[in-house]
């Protein structure tokens, strides 16, 4: 039927069932087998329930009628299946034969055959059209994704024992899934595409603040399918996620299923959050670490209680209408639902940078509120520490990130600040860039890292005194430090926005390998896909309000402006949509 339109609209309605107007055609009577009155129930119809009924859909009856009790099933002893067809005995080696192909279907395999693709795809071309030569290779480079990957190391080596840890071993905090029977559900979804090693110790941060496991969700969105639930790919895949571990964590797990871009993630949240009647939900970047605002909260002051308590705020009656309520920008954020649907969802016409733009602009024309509350440190990082588990303050865990400049810039990768060997800082002052590729963090990077961070007055002593033995006995017999865990964190996420930010994104290229793996992608080439795909959104931002860059509100647009107004540049002289120092 190629080629052809079918028209149903006057034989059925919208549904695709029937029309009124058309009359019904009367149904095919089936043959009742016989009845007698035992099998008949009270009003002397066949009954609907029990063997009878399950012998009288199969075909088959059976020798004895039932007791007449609903549901009721003979002994083995009385029930003979009378099968109207006796099957043939198997034979050994007896295979079923497969039928013959069609007659006119061509195999690979046969003299003249012919691609039916190739036919189709060189259809429009001339007849005298030569295709090019093959295009050449491109220069290899030395951290080419076609070679195998063993670089990223286990995160957190304490979920991956035999047998499993314990809960207690772990130092999980004894959060119930609601501190206050009173308190709100507190969703928080997490997206995930790339990185696990960063998902992890995301994860395990927001347990350590106090968030329920329950109440978190990984949105595995790595267009894997369930490659990832069914153990098919290793750790140096990018796209890797270990359901195990997360199920020992007690988090739970979504998976998309595709790939989506970012817009079509948030639209994603809006539609969970829809289909689990959830009125509110907090979403969170993976590639953030966070931690309550002093080293011993109380229950109603870790993160988590008072990010709930700020949702129980925007609860209450009198309250201006809200859509977002940011926690450091964008990092951690609450959402209102119906505000987000309200609006028509995210632009997936942007499916990344300046998505955000478009969506919270929109937002603020139709009248919703967008606050701020700091309630706790949210930090913005791009390196894992050697061992997530020092988060849960779990003894003999020692807190320590490699390309760690240290508190005085000494390059000290323990963070202890007391300086290593000339031979060790050599190699503990390197960082790993994109791809595993190292990047020497030098004295004047890690002057400025730590000027940078004495100056927002981040950094803080630890609570262990004393030389590097003395607090690695500490450690050893108490675990990590608040004081020096957030520490380490500050110089995690300047480090992250060293020279300007340029390279912040750096963390998501670190796993190369999965040669062989199932949905295999080279990741040089998906990170190249992936920019353009942001140069694009960006393009069509500027098309549909005529100007490059977030400040849509400000110069004087509003919500009736989208593909209405001309471009506020000259692309011939100034470059596309996506060019420009506005972004």
């Amino acid at each position: 039927m190629s080629g052809e339109t079918l028209d149903i609209s006057e034989r059925s309605n919208n549904y695709g069932h029937p029309s009124f107007d058309e009359p019904e055609r009367p149904r095919p009577k089936l043959p009742t087998p016989p009845l007698t009155a035992k099998h008949k129930t009270r009003n002397g119809r066949p009954p609907r329930y029990g063997p009878d009924a399950s012998a009288r859909r199969s075909g088959t009856q059976t020798s004895q009628p039932s007791t007449g009790k609903l549901g009721s099933v003979p002994s083995h002893q009385d029930v003979k299946v009378v099968s109207h067809t006796e099957p043939e005995p198997k034979k050994a080696g007896n295979h079923p034969t497969p039928p013959p192909p069609p007659p006119d279907l061509q195999l690979p395999d046969s003299p003249d055959f012919h691609d039916p693709l190739e036919h189709q795809f060189n259809s429009w071309k001339p007849e005298d059209y030569n295709p090019r030569p093959r295009p050449s290779r491109k220069p290899s480079s030395p951290h080419q994704s076609s070679a195998p990957n063993s670089n990223i190391p286990d995160p957190f080596p304490l979920l991956s024992r035999n047998p499993p840890p314990t809960r207690k071993e772990l130092n999980l905090p004894e959060t119930p899934r609601h501190p206050k029977p009173s308190g709100p559900e507190t969703p928080l979804l997490i997206g995930f595409t790339r990185n696990w090693p960063q998902l992890l110790q995301c994860i395990v941060s927001y347990l350590a603040v106090g968030w329920p496991a329950g109440d978190i969700y990984v949105v595995e969105n790595t267009g894997v399918m369930y490659a990832n639930r069914d153990g098919r790919l290793g750790l140096q895949n990018p796209f890797y996620a270990n359901h195990t571990q997360l199920g020992m964590l007690g988090v739970n797990v979504i998976v998309t299923p595709t790939l989506l871009t970012f817009a079509q993630l948030q639209n994603f949240y809006a539609w969970t959050a829809l289909e689990r009647n959830w009125p509110d939900y907090f979403w969170s970047h993976q590639d953030i670490l966070v931690f309550s605002s002093s080293p011993s909260p109380s229950p109603n002051e870790t993160l988590h209680a008072r990010a709930a308590a700020v949702l129980s705020y925007l609860r209450q009656p009198g309250v201006p209408k809200w859509a977002n309520h940011f926690f450091a920008y964008d990092h951690l954020t609450l959402v209102h639902r119906d505000a987000i649907l309200d609006a028509g969802g995210w632009d997936t016409h942007i499916p990344y940078y300046a998505g955000d733009c478009d969506m919270y602009n929109r937002l603020g024309w139709a009248g919703y509120w967008q606050g701020e509350t700091k309630v706790g440190v949210v930090l913005d990082v791009g390196v894992v520490l050697d061992d997530v588990g020092a988060l849960l303050g779990i003894p003999g865990v020692v807190g320590r990130f490699k390309g760690d400049p240290g508190p005085e810039g000494g390059g000290d990768g323990d963070g202890d600040g007391d300086g290593d060997s000339e031979g060790e800082s050599d190699e503990r002052g390197r960082g790993e860039d994109e791809g595993g590729r190292q990047e020497v963090v030098g004295k004047k990077t890690a002057a400025r890292i730590h000027r940078k961070a004495g100056e927002a007055g981040s950094t803080q002593k630890t609570t262990y005194k004393g030389d590097k033995g003395t607090r690695r006995k500490q450690v050893n017999k108490h675990g990590e430090t608040w004081e020096h865990l957030v520490e380490l964190g500050r110089r995690m996420e300047d480090l992250k926005y060293t020279d300007g930010g340029g390279w912040r994104n750096n963390w998501q290229l670190r796993q190369t390998g999965g040669q062989g793996e199932a949905f295999h992608r080279d990741s040089e080439g998906f990170e190249i896909g992936l920019r353009m795909m942001i140069d694009t959104g960006r393009s069509v931002f500027a098309e549909k309000w005529g100007h490059r860059g977030c400040d849509i509100a400000q110069i004087g647009l509003g919500s009736e402006d989208a593909w209405r107004v001309e471009r506020d540049w000259d692309p011939a002289t100034e470059g596309g949509g996506s060019e420009g120092d506005e972004w």
